[in-house]
Formats: C-alpha cells, structure tokens, sequence
C-alpha cells in the first residue's frame, strides 16, 4: 500500500513541479540571466555558457521525480524495499496537504464571499509547504536508499554446512 502511494506521489509530484514550479522559475531565470547581454567576445560566451548549465541542471532537478518514478517501474517492487520509511511516508503527506490545498483553492469559488480569501489564504502556503515537503523527502529517501539483494542471490549465498575438500587432492571431496 505504501509502494503504492510513493509511486502516485512520485507522479504528482512531477506534475506540481511541471505546473506550479517550473513557469515561476523560467520567469526568473529569463530576467536573471538576461542571456546574450554581456559585452562581445569571452564575456558573452561565459555568460551563455553559465546560462545552459543552468537550464541543465534546473531540467534535471524539475525531473527528478519522474526519473525516480522510471527508476522504480523498471526495478520493481524491489527497489522500494530500499528506501528509508520515513522518507516516503513524509512524501506521500506532502503530497497528500498538496492535493488538498489545491482542491480547496479550486472549490474556493463555492464558498460564500467571506470565507473565499481566507481559504485561498491558508491553502496556498499549505500547498507550497507540501510540496516542498514532498520533493525534498523524495530526494532524501531515492539517495539514503539502500541496496536490497535480490531473491535468487540470497537462495545463492546460502550455505548447505557441508565443507568442501579441494586441496591436497587425495582427500578432495567428490560431489555425487
């Protein structure tokens, strides 16, 4: 149940920062980098190289989520043994106070007119504190990860107790 729940918070949370992050942010990178207005020459060319390694690493760190929601169906039940359980359950609260936030900011139109600001008052921090939450205990649980054998190594790396003779050769054991 709870795989199942990281792996939907996983998805939401890609969609919220697809959503909600990702337009403020190109706004802000459009008027801090002011790309192409530094003097001819190296200046210009630092200044765009600067301006692609961020759009680079923001790219990736807007798509953690989903390369980790990748990750997971591609290794299947196995990998999410891995992660720290209070990582995921912090995530999927996140995610769940996200969620809830925004679908009282868009039923907030149905309250009567006093109750509306203060609802889209309250909701909002709550929904930027979920998913704050939630992306940052995703990051923390996908990198605390630990590995977990799989099934047939374990069966494997079993012992059956019986010792194996291979040296001197007169008294090597014969298997039957």
């Amino acid at each position: 149940m709870r795989r199942t729940l990281y792996l939907a918070a996983l998805a939401l949370l890609q969609i919220a920062l697809i959503g909600c992050v990702a337009p403020p942010l190109a706004q802000l990178l459009r008027f801090e980098m002011s790309p192409g207005l530094a003097p001819p020459g190296w200046p210009v060319t630092l200044q765009l190289l600067g301006t692609a390694a961020t759009i680079a690493g923001t790219s990736v760190a807007l798509a953690f989520p989903g390369l980790a929601l990748t990750r997971h169906r591609r290794s299947g039940p196995r990998r999410f043994l891995g992660l720290p359980a209070p990582a995921t359950v912090i995530a999927c609260g996140g995610t769940a106070a996200m969620c809830a936030a925004l679908a009282a900011i868009a039923l907030a139109p149905a309250l009567p007119n006093d109750a509306q600001m203060t609802a889209v008052l309250i909701a909002r921090p709550i929904a930027a504190g979920g998913l704050a939450l939630a992306a940052a205990a995703v990051v923390c649980a996908e990198v605390l990860r630990r590995s977990v054998a799989a099934a047939r190594d374990s069966r494997r790396n079993r012992s059956s107790g019986r010792i194996e003779v291979t040296h001197p050769p007169e008294l090597r054991t014969r298997v039957a």
